[in-house]
């Protein structure tokens, strides 16, 4: 046998004989508690081998080897408490409970003072549901350690788990008559008298307590919040006032009473407590970040609670001045509230005090958009990407930022970057498509932007983005116009009254040559919206001249000239009075 394993042993064996006097888990037998036997015999010797390899293999992990082990040592010896009550932990382990069950009985049969061993096999009686069983141990730990708590709890929790709470208040009277009154038995038996459905009781346990330690407002606040619970009002409000009559900055107490009136539907008094609960220093900004953001479903509908919450929002940045946390969950109430300016004010002032939150980055992006500040959107994409290079919907910002901004070179190289970035999400590939198909358009890649279109559509056939773009570039390329005309019509089932949509249809008519129809469409655009777009104005003349009605055309280029910038030959059509194309 090699040295190594002899050292090993050594140390196992030491640590075995040691764990008999004083581990709580493997306790042994010791030489004067059994039958007298001969010091050293071959049975001790198996013995010993058996337990010793046994919980060497346990240490280094070897769960089936152990288990072997300590059954060879059980057989040898069956009076051997400890090789039971690691058998028996081990099934627990692993929750083989009817196996923990067999033998943590034998352990405990076998040492019935040895509560490692009582303990062991009453939780394998509850996760068996043998809670009758298990009561009878309890009873005797008990007896045996009187002043472990613990014991009385689980004593009580079998008889709550057998529907037999009367039983377990006994259980806590007993407790209660060792150690006096306190918090956590009181609490405990006022939820026993509520599920047992006497409320009178419940409130008299907590009025016990309250008796017993005055000074404590929290206390009062339970019992209030049991009034509440069953809208005992009056004494809800009363036993509040009386909890913040000696704590009156107190936040959970203050909170509490908030939550109340906001139950009533009592808003102004709601935002009160709230408020005040706010300005306490025990509670930290995570949790009022929490209660904001509670308060960001409830009032989506409130209109007086919407204006509660913006105030919050605003005593918050007070409260914590250079906080991220603050600035961010302001900026999303009033980006809600469509206040677009002040939302973009506390987005970037979040982001001074924190460039890490990716959330924030990506929200201002899209405020910046809906604002149609292109070049800051450019700047803040770029910035952005430095720090979150692997974020795909980054690279699909900013690509939208180049484009408005006409560079549709930079677009293609963002857009293709970030591309390769997205793995399973189809419908985000699939607007870096439909952007890849405007920036190789402006780019003059007609195949490269068909392809990208088409590649969207695989993946969104209903895009109306796309399907009215891609066929709109169609007709003024005068190419594959049936495609053109398949994809606009059905972007116009989609989106009815949609002026731009309407065009498109319009303007595709009128490239296959079908003027009375294209007439309707594009009137239909003006009709839902578009009066004042050049483009479409232009649209309509150019239609009118083809119906040689020339008056009415020149009308609408003239409309189109004042609405604003229509083609670069509108100017000579209102000159010559005639349509160039």
């Amino acid at each position: 046998m090699k040295k190594g394993f002899f050292s090993i042993l050594a140390f196992v064996l030491a640590f075995t004989l040691l764990g008999c006097k004083t581990s709580k888990k493997t306790q042994i037998t010791s030489a004067t508690e059994k039958t007298e036997k001969k010091l050293f015999s071959k049975q001790d010797l198996e013995e010993n081998y058996f337990f010793v390899n046994a919980n060497k293999e346990k240490l280094l992990g070897n769960t089936e080897d152990a288990i072997r082990l300590f059954k060879k040592s059980l057989q040898v010896d069956p009076t051997n408490a400890a090789a039971a009550y690691e058998l028996g932990k081990i099934a627990l382990s692993v929750n083989d409970f009817q196996s923990a069950e067999v033998f943590g009985k034998k352990a405990y049969n076998l040492n019935a003072s040895n509560q490692w061993y009582a303990l062991l096999y009453v939780e394998a009686l509850q996760r068996n549901k043998k809670f009758s069983e298990a009561i009878s141990i309890y009873q005797k730990l008990i007896e045996n350690f009187p002043n472990r708590q613990e014991y009385y709890y689980d004593y009580a929790d079998c008889y709550l788990r057998m529907n037999k709470p009367l039983e377990a208040i006994k259980v806590y009277n007993n407790l209660e008559k060792k150690q006096g009154i306190n918090e956590e038995l009181s609490i405990q038996k006022e939820k026993v008298y509520i599920r047992m459905g006497k409320l009178d009781k419940a409130v008299e346990e907590i009025k016990n307590l309250i008796a017993a330690i005055p000074q404590e407002a929290k206390y009062y606040a339970v019992l209030a919040e049991l009034y509440a619970a069953n809208n005992m009002d009056t004494e809800a409000v009363e036993t509040y006032q009386k909890a913040l009559k000696i704590d009156s900055e107190n936040a959970t107490i203050n909170l509490s009473f908030s939550e109340y009136y906001r139950h009533q539907r009592d808003y102004p008094k709601a935002f009160i407590y709230l408020g005040k609960a706010f300005e306490s220093e025990s509670l930290d900004i995570d949790t009022k970040v929490k209660i904001l953001l509670s308060y960001y479903v409830i009032s989506e509908k409130s209109e007086e609670l919407k204006s509660y919450s913006l105030a919050l929002c605003d005593k918050l940045i007070k409260l914590y001045p250079n906080d991220a946390k603050a600035y961010s969950i302001a900026g999303d109430f009033y980006y809600r509230e469509k206040k677009l300016e002040k939302a973009k004010e506390y987005f970037s002032k979040a982001l001074e005090f924190d460039k890490s939150k990716f959330v924030i980055w990506n929200q201002l992006l899209i405020l910046q958009s809906e604002m149609q500040q292109f070049q800051e959107m450019e700047k803040t994409a770029q910035e952005a990407l430095e720090l979150f290079p692997n974020e795909p919907s980054l690279y699909l910002l900013a690509g939208i930022a180049y484009l408005q901004e006409k560079k549709p070179k930079e677009a293609v190289t963002v857009l293709n970057q970030g591309k390769n970035l997205v793995i399973d999400n189809k419908a985000l590939l699939g607007q870096f498509y439909a952007n890849l198909g405007d920036a190789y358009y402006r780019t003059k890649q007609m195949d490269l932007s068909d392809q990208s279109y088409e590649e969207a559509l695989k993946i969104n056939p209903n895009d109306t983005y796309v399907l009215n773009n891609y066929a709109y570039y169609l007709s003024l390329r005068n190419v594959n116009l049936d495609r053109a005309e398949e994809m606009s019509r059905k972007s116009n089932e989609i989106e009815r009254d949609n002026a731009s949509y309407n065009d498109t249809y319009g303007w595709i008519l009128y490239a296959q040559g079908k003027y009375e129809e294209a007439q309707k469409w594009l009137e239909k655009a003006i009709e839902n919206g578009a009066s004042g777009n050049a483009v479409i104005l232009e649209h309509l003349g150019d239609v009118f001249y083809k119906l040689n009605n020339n008056s009415k055309a020149l009308d609408y280029w003239i409309k189109a000239k004042n609405a604003g910038k229509g083609s670069d030959f509108l100017e000579r059509k209102i000159t010559e009075k005639k349509l160039i194309e």
